[in-house]
């Protein structure tokens, strides 16, 4: 996590901060892929089917790409906290960049696994009213509560300074639409 301080009344766009995928989402998968690795090598080395230099590498090999597949998870996504605005860039190759204004935010959820809770890392799924991204969810993401209270602080300060009031029109079943005061 990269946290950064920006002095008041700067009208510079200030990174709040960022943060990435977290290693510790990966936990349950590498344990699967060592669990696995070992019952391959105990396999084949105990019942003597295989010479142990075919045998070692293919209990090595579920271990290698598990922790590759997770260095590239980590990479591909980075997740950034304005004070106006929450933007994730994904992919590896080509880049996506998706930006959600504050003042739009409907709801807030914060879910954790049991794993999650222990190892303290969780995903924050935020609902909006913009038409493009109704639906941002941030991914594996380290002390997940810390980033979740910060949120809620931070929509509530750019609602109220742009004095937007979301409505929600339960006679039609409609989206929700923005009304905001000058």
């Amino acid at each position: 996590m990269e946290a950064h301080q920006v002095p008041a009344g700067s009208g510079a766009r200030a990174l709040v901060l960022a943060r990435r995928v977290s290693g510790r989402s990966f936990a349950a998968q590498h344990a699967g892929a060592v669990l696995l690795g070992a019952l391959v090598a105990w396999g084949g080395l105990a019942t003597g089917a295989a010479p142990a230099i075919y045998v070692v590498p293919i209990a090595i090999a579920p271990i290698l790409l598990t922790a590759v597949r997770a260095w590239i998870l980590r990479l591909s996504a980075e997740y950034r906290v304005y004070h106006d605005s929450l933007e994730a860039e994904t992919g590896i190759l080509s880049r996506r960049i998706d930006n959600l204004q504050l003042f739009r935010v409907r709801d807030i959820a914060l879910s954790q696994s049991l794993l999650g809770r222990i190892l303290r890392y969780g995903d924050i799924a935020v609902t909006s009213t913009d038409r493009s991204t109704p639906h941002f969810t941030l991914r594996g993401i380290d002390d997940p509560r810390g980033l979740y209270e910060k949120l809620r602080e931070m929509v509530t300060e750019t609602q109220a300074m742009r004095r937007t009031l979301i409505m929600e029109d339960d006679t039609t079943g409609g989206s929700p639409s923005e009304s905001a005061e000058a």
